[in-house]
């Protein structure tokens, strides 16, 4: 890797507590429940535990746009979806690169009276792609890119679906959908129709996964309504129609061909239900641990999809009976984002799904499936203020406990909402820390999609931000470290699947387990870092490091040193054993 950005991380100090009626507890008291439970588990701290802080960087950083729904009011629920974004590395030089998609003023959806030149200035805006530098400061290569194009942008995932190396991205629109292969020399080509992905409809959340079991990624896309725009009946302060208003549109699978093509299989794969959903999310993870990848699909204002894969090519929706078609009143809730992680370190993985009322976090809980804790979790008194819309689950203080940070924004009109971060105490609570997170959370935006990522590589999470008609935010992470140490594992993969998709990695440190998920996607219409991050708290050598792959083979690493950025490559011949490609990591004090 290129040498690191220097800058203090020490001398940061935390902001005051300012008291407000809206949060839930003072600092010390979270600071003794987690030293209480970080204890319990090896953890333990000599002083008071880390609070999070984050800093605005987004103009320092270089970047410089707004993003639009395509006019000044929102006035549709075309617009009221948002758009997303992506960190990845396009490049391959070690740095996270940035995309963020946007909207853009369309015939028959927006606004005609607009000015002239306004319209005509918006309906030329496009998405775009900041190349990071590795100083903390991005460049804007959009044209260079070739992906200057004009589209009503939602949602983006990233993912090396030729296997040819780099990381390609996939693109949901309101209209044909992009599939930007990268071409590895800086530029991208959409090639989504001679790949057969080029859906027409009104397409949200996306997933690349392996469903059959071939070593090719195959692609879920999930669709919303069929949007009418003559249709006006609706309640008056809404400003527009709800999704009850239209029915749902049908969700896509497309299976991965050898020839860079998908073959639609939405009939025969079983997805096509009674009733149709409204996607707005999607997540693909091994819910029951049978080796099959399975399908959770948040829907608007009715009940979600829990897809198990039979292994057999199909899938059947069984989320009644797992316990996450509805929330823990029985209520169809208005679903946005999935975030899929195990944030109660039991080994299960868990789903934060944000809504428009107190959000959904379905704790598993083995064959029984799942139950909600956002009530007893903390989370669900706070949101309960917010309309939620994407959730990031990281280790933001490097404590060993995954933290929650989660995007809010009105649904019906542009106004301007706090988003919120909770510290997790690694035992199922949170608690809102978002007064002492820095002068940033104050800040007021129309949020929507979010990103977690290490983008200026010095060990802990960023967070990334998309805002309807404002910029988007750049969040860095500034958590005072003290002595806590971070392992981050970017795991290379053999054949198609070279991203490894549907890996599973487990660090054992002290008396510890910490699980996470290689997937797709992540946030709402955003893109994490492919790479797993891990808090270590104050241990500097790791027990095991261990994988297990897409295709079932286990490989695994003993007395593992902590931060550094763990490179592991599949071994083809299924070999035990994996052997480091480690990049140390510097941290400049």
């Amino acid at each position: 890797m290129s040498a690191r950005t220097t800058r203090s991380i020490y001398a940061l100090t935390p902001t005051r507590w300012v008291s407000s009626p809206r949060r839930l507890a003072p600092l010390a008291v979270l600071a003794a429940v987690i030293v209480s439970v970080a204890a319990r588990h090896g953890f333990a701290e000599s002083k008071e535990s880390a609070p999070v802080v984050f800093t605005d960087v987004t103009k320092r950083a270089g970047i410089e746009f707004v993003e639009t729904i395509g006019d000044n009011d929102m006035s549709n629920i075309v617009e009221s979806v948002g758009v997303g974004c992506a960190f990845f590395d396009y490049n391959n030089d070690g740095w996270l690169d940035i995309y963020f998609v946007n909207g853009c003023w369309l015939k028959g959806l927006s606004s005609p009276k607009l000015d002239p030149e306004e319209r005509r200035k918006l309906a030329q805006a496009t998405d775009r792609l900041y190349r990071n530098r590795g100083d903390g400061t991005f460049e804007d290569v959009t044209r260079h890119a070739g992906l200057a194009r004009p589209a009503y942008g939602m949602g983006v995932i990233a993912a090396d679906y030729d296997g040819d190396g780099d990381k390609d991205l996939y693109i949901t629109n309101y209209g044909p959908n992009f599939l930007y292969r990268n071409n590895g020399d800086g530029t991208f080509t959409d090639v989504a129709a001679f790949a057969g992905v080029d859906d027409p409809g009104f397409s949200v959340g996306a997933a690349f996964f392996d469903y059959n079991g071939d070593g090719r990624l195959d692609l879920y896309v999930g669709n919303y309504v069929e949007y009418d725009p003559d249709y006006r009946l609706y309640y008056a302060p809404d400003g527009f129609p709800g999704p009850l208003a239209y029915t749902g549109e049908q969700d896509r699978l497309f299976r991965g061909n050898a020839d860079g093509t998908f073959t639609d299989v939405t009939m025969e794969s079983g997805i096509a239900i009674d009733p149709i959903g409204r996607a707005m999310g999607v997540g693909a993870f091994d819910y029951n641990r049978d080796g099959h990848i399975d399908l959770f699909v948040s829907n608007d204002a009715m009940e979600n999809f829990l897809f198990r894969n039979t292994g057999e090519g199909t899938f059947v929706n069984e989320a009644w009976e797992l316990g996450v078609a509805f929330g823990q009143n029985g209520e169809a809730t208005a679903a946005m984002g999935v975030e899929i992680a195990d944030y109660d370190g039991d080994s299960l993985f868990d789903l934060f799904i944000p809504d428009m009322t107190f959000t959904c976090l379905y704790r598993g809980i083995g064959e029984r499936g799942f139950e909600d804790h956002a009530a007893r979790s903390g989370i669900a008194p706070v949101m309960g203020q917010y309309v939620g819309w994407g959730g990031v689950f990281a280790d933001f203080n490097l404590d060993g406990a995954l933290d929650l940070f989660v995007s809010n924004g009105d649904v019906h009109h542009l106004e301007p909402h706090e988003d919120v971060v909770f510290v997790g105490d690694g035992q199922g609570r949170f608690v809102d820390v978002s007064e002492t997170a820095g002068a940033c959370m104050k800040n007021k935006y129309v949020g929507r999609g979010v990103a977690g990522g290490d983008f200026d590589n010095d060990g802990d999470i960023d967070v990334l931000i998309t805002n309807l008609n404002d910029p988007p935010v750049l969040l860095r992470n500034d958590t005072p470290r003290r002595k806590r140490h971070w392992l981050m594992v970017d795991l290379i993969g053999h054949g198609s699947n070279r991203d490894a998709i549907g890996a599973v990695v487990t660090v054992r440190v002290g008396r510890r387990t910490l699980t996470r998920l290689r997937r797709s996607g992540g946030g709402y219409l955003s893109q994490h870092d492919s790479r797993l991050h891990f808090g270590l708290g104050e241990h500097e050598q790791i027990k095991s490091v261990e994988v297990i792959w897409p295709d079932g083979t286990r490989q695994s690493m003993q007395d593992v040193r902590t931060d550094q950025v763990l490179a592991i490559r599949q071994r083809a011949d299924g070999g035990k054993e994996a052997k480091s490609e480690g990049r140390r990591a510097e941290i400049h004090p």
